[in-house]
């Protein structure tokens, strides 16, 4: 097959490709025009939708962004430079500074290993998950009892620490004189500050 053949039958399977809306080749002889017109149209209504939802995502974000500044730099910042903690509006809301810890673990194991060496570790949660194969709910109940001698199983142990356990801990251990001197902030990820609250 020559070069210009190629580009020929290129060019007359390109003239061929139907647009969007005009698919009668894809479907069945059956089909009416009217169901091929509608499933056109929700097509194009789901891409829509798509979109918008994406655009909507991109909005709350940047929303949540905003909050988060106002309720934790700009309101704060300012009720503390005029010497208040709680202010009611004229609409009855009150705004109100709370100080507050927030803490996601960073490092599991410098943190795990402070927390047993200061007598902490009752706050750290080991889960352990099996693999078994279908219809081995029996073996399951048994594996329990004996994991590995009986069945030959690995199990996949995972540490963590409940999330409002974790937040809880770091509250106390910040009020902690012995704790807080030695508590590997970076570790444990904790982020400490004042926040702005809105109460009706």
């Amino acid at each position: 097959m020559t070069k210009n053949n190629t580009t020929d039958e290129f060019l007359q399977e390109e003239e061929n490709i139907i647009p969007f809306g005009q698919i009668e080749v894809c479907t069945p002889a059956n089909v009416s025009d009217g169901a091929l017109a509608e499933i056109t149209a929700l097509g194009r209504v789901l891409d829509d939708l798509d979109q918008s939802i994406l655009a909507e995502e991109v909005t709350i974000s940047d929303l949540k962004a905003r909050r988060k500044q106002v309720a934790e730099e700009l309101l704060p910042d300012l009720m503390a430079s005029s010497g208040l903690k709680l202010m009611q509006l004229d609409n009855g809301t009150k705004i109100r500074i709370d100080e507050f810890v927030d803490a996601k673990i960073n490092d599991a194991v410098t943190a795990f290993d402070w927390l047993r060496q200061t007598n902490n570790e009752s706050i750290i949660k080991n889960q352990i998950t099996i693999s078994l194969e279908r219809g081995d709910d029996d073996k399951a109940q048994e594996v329990i009892q004996n994991l590995k001698e009986s069945h030959g199983i690995d199990a996949e142990v995972k540490i963590s620490i409940h999330n409002q356990t974790l937040k809880s801990f770091c509250r106390d251990a910040l009020d902690n004189p012995e704790l807080a001197e030695s508590l590997p902030r970076e570790a444990f990820g904790i982020y400490q500050g004042k926040r702005a609250k809105i109460t009706k």
